[in-house]
């Protein structure tokens, strides 16, 4: 065999598993589709590490939603990622809603969700002050919070490439086919063999599942658009506010319309959720943003937010993006083998509250997967990895240090977030480094401030270029056929 196991997808699902993966001595390579790591649904996910109030109870998403929940704080302090246990309020503006919140609060009991409360008006403004008049109660989640999905898995990534995990991007697999003893890949970068192989594809983990298997799988891509507001209002919001779903149009299809405080110090509202055909499409739509704005406008009043900025302020939209959900249609988890296909592990339909559970399900089934096959612990395995810090979380003397150190901690790039030249270089000539204008941005946030790229965008392409060794007119966005440049011009001066 090639290798020992495939794991095809490097989003969060992936990432967990290669990790997991890494901590036992094997030929492992990680395949992406994608120009980049990340490039399916984690990237465009509303960052929520939900508590498992809502998932239904005796389901695999209620499992593995409240075991990963209790993961998070000592997986991105070995990660060194932000994570904030902000707290979740649902809150409701009428009885009905609050018997809605009442079911909540029985199902999280249910689903042995640690500390969550129904709250009258008058305990949520303990908790919180400032909600309109409209408001009744809450269900409060303290279990709840926050993550950047893609910094997490960017961060799982490096760990298992630290440890041994092999990485090829740009790699779709077109194919499986059983063989003796494992499995045969086709890929668009030639034919690849191992003995087990982890699904992690996202919307495409279907295809992948029925390359193999009699049993099956449908996945039904949901997308969900999102808005970002600016920094400048993240001190008003210090947790993640919804309204019950059930008091929105589509409730069925989302956990509600929520206003959630980034660990990056923006503000994500969002988002809608509907079903769409196309597996890969993650563009934002005037119908699907406008949505979200005329509920923001309807119900802005409610938040505790509007006491200091009575209504929404639209001046202070900076951004959208949207994202797709691989929602299967048996409505939950598809983990584990297939009886006609072992060896081969699906993690599919890991939509909501997949983020939060994916940890714990990479750990379950790796360790099944150990167990079966006889897997030897990898002796050298090193949970941690250190980012370097910052520039805009170093304190005067750190930042003197770092100027110091490298003159180039002295200019920045990105004015709005702060990022300077020596961080941009820093993400292109990392192992699993950017190689485009997206993979810089999300490995540094140059491009996501208030201005979204439009003051240190050519700087970037610049960069790369210099990085790289390419032409500017070869940078990309994202890969593919994304230049950011047309080609060069060249104008003749007069004689």
């Amino acid at each position: 065999m090639e290798f020992d196991v495939i794991i095809i997808g490097s989003g969060i699902s992936g990432a967990c598993a290669a990790r997991e993966i890494s901590r036992y001595r094997l030929r492992a390579l990680v395949v992406e589709k994608g120009y980049d790591l990340c490039a399916g649904a984690t990237r465009g996910n509303s960052a929520t590490v939900h508590s498992g109030h809502d998932a239904e109870y005796g389901s695999l998403k209620a499992l593995y939603n409240v075991r990963g929940n209790a993961m998070y704080d000592a997986l991105c302090a070995d990660l060194d990622v932000p994570f904030t246990r902000s707290g979740t309020v649902i809150f409701a503006t009428n009885e009905a809603e609050m018997a809605e919140v009442r079911r909540l609060k029985e199902n999280a009991d249910r689903n042995g969700v640690p500390g969550c409360e129904v709250l009258t008006r008058d305990a949520l403004n303990a908790l919180e002050d400032g909600w309109g008049g409209d408001v009744v109660g809450a269900l409060y989640a303290p279990t709840g919070g926050v993550v950047c999905p893609y910094t997490l898995a960017f961060a799982l990534c490096e760990n298992a490439a630290e440890n041994g995990v092999a990485f090829r991007t740009d790699t779709e697999v077109r194919g499986i086919r059983r063989t003796d003893g494992g499995y045969r890949l086709t890929t668009s970068r030639g034919e690849l063999t191992a003995a087990c192989v982890f699904n992690c594809a996202g919307t495409h983990a279907d295809e992948m599942n029925n390359f193999v298997s009699g049993h099956t799988l449908r996945i039904i891509p949901r997308k969900g658009e999102h808005i970002l507001l600016d920094c400048k209002l993240a001190p008003y919001v210090q947790r993640v506010w919804s309204q019950t779903p059930s008091a929105l149009p589509g409730g069925g299809h989302t956990k509600g319309m929520g206003v959630i405080p980034s660990v990056d110090r923006t503000v994500i509202l969002g988002c809608d959720a509907h079903e769409v055909h196309d597996k890969d499409d993650t563009s934002t739509t005037a119908a699907g943003t406008g949505e979200i704005l005329r509920y923001f406008e309807r119900n802005w009043r409610h938040l505790p937010i509007s006491r200091a900025i009575p209504e929404f302020p639209r001046s202070m939209v900076i951004g959208a993006f949207g994202g797709l959900r691989p929602h299967s249609d048996t409505d939950d988890f598809v983990l584990g083998q297939p009886a006609d296909a072992p060896g081969f592990y699906n993690m599919a339909g890991i939509e909501s509250p997949g983020l939060t559970a994916a940890p714990a399900i990479a750990e379950a089934l790796v360790a099944q997967a150990a167990q079966s096959r006889g897997w030897v612990k990898n002796p050298g395995f090193n949970p941690l990895r250190r980012r370097p810090k910052p520039f805009r979380e170093m304190t005067a003397d750190e930042r003197r240090e770092a100027i110091a150190r490298d003159p180039d901690y002295g200019r920045f790039v990105c004015r709005c977030e702060q990022v300077t030249l020596a961080e941009i270089k820093q993400a292109i000539r990392s192992p699993l480094g950017a190689r485009t204008v997206n993979g810089v941005k999300m490995r540094t946030r140059a491009g996501m401030g208030r201005c979204q790229g439009g003051f240190c965008g050519p700087d970037v392409v610049r960069i790369l270029s210099e990085e790289l060794g390419i032409p500017m007119t070869e940078v990309t966005r994202c890969g593919g056929d994304s230049r950011i440049l047309a080609g060069e011009t060249c104008v003749e001066e007069e004689p």
